[in-house]
């Protein structure tokens, strides 16, 4: 028969045949005078083994020497249990994996995030842009992608204590009532012009420091104090490069003042441990 007819016949087509032939699964006839190869009966039986067990999930580099085995033992089912044994193994584990997988699916269908981000990061985003559309103000696109990226790096690159102070943040403001003015102050440095002037920085750096003391318990001294870590650095990198120089100039005013005021909840001991020349 030809390769047409043998593939018809296994139910699989002539561009798989040849892939049998070049990886030595199906060894190939020789051509008669005519071109064309001849297949027999022994051909067909070995493609629809070949089928058989690729259709049970065995990789084609295995099926080759599984053949082999079950061609020379006494009792080829018995020679194969090793073999199916693995191969129910890999698919109970591949199970597990893909229902895992379902479960995150269905989570994110519930919470409605962006699949795009890790489910802490989609969970902070939404909760970013709840709390902002409540306080009055809308989310632009360029918000969107901002925050999106934003998240998604530090998803990935915080540690989960350092996640765990964000969301502790992001719902005290939402509980503490405290949406309207930060929002007002952050849409104030959105607004703020490049040249501002030294005592508008000063005033809206003092305003935006107001508002964060009132939840100063959500951060860990320890955390704000120490140095950055490399991925804090990468996420800062990229938040700071959205700013003009007066905001950044604004922001590095608020990050020292809680610093101070993070320095001041210490006792002595971690005080001295962070400044070897503080004094008790």
């Amino acid at each position: 028969m030809r390769s047409k007819e043998l593939a018809d016949l296994a139910g699989v087509s002539v561009r798989t045949l040849r892939h049998y032939h070049a990886i030595g699964l199906l060894p190939e006839p020789a051509r008669h005078a005519n071109g064309y190869r001849d297949y027999g009966a022994e051909d067909l039986a070995r493609v629809l083994r070949i089928k058989r067990l690729a259709s049970l999930g065995f990789p084609l580099d295995q099926i080759g020497s599984m053949l082999d085995e079950l061609d020379v033992a006494a009792d080829g089912p018995c020679a194969a249990t090793a073999r199916l044994d693995e191969l129910d193994a890999e698919l109970a584990a591949e199970i597990e994996r893909l229902e895992a997988q379902r479960a995150l699916i269905a989570q994110i269908k519930h919470d409605h995030v962006a699949p795009d981000l890790p489910t802490r990061g989609g969970y902070l985003m939404n909760l970013m842009h709840d709390l902002k559309r409540e306080a009055g103000y809308d989310v632009s696109a360029f918000e969107e992608t901002y925050d999106r990226t934003a998240l998604l790096l530090a998803s990935h690159l915080y540690d989960d204590d350092e996640f765990a102070e964000m969301k502790e943040a992001l719902v005290a403001i939402g509980e503490r009532g405290l949406s309207d003015a930060m929002y007002a102050v952050g849409q104030r440095i959105d607004d703020l012009a490049p040249d501002a002037s030294e005592s508008e920085r000063a005033a809206l750096a003092e305003e935006t420091v107001d508002v964060l003391l009132q939840m100063l318990d959500c951060f860990k001294p320890e955390n704000w104090l120490r140095d950055y870590n490399a991925g804090e650095k990468i996420v800062l990198s990229y938040t700071r490069s959205a700013f003009n120089p007066a905001q950044n100039d604004v922001v590095e005013r608020v990050e020292a003042a809680i610093g101070r005021h993070m320095y001041d909840l210490l006792d002595d001991s971690s005080k001295k441990a962070l400044d070897p020349d503080a004094t008790s």
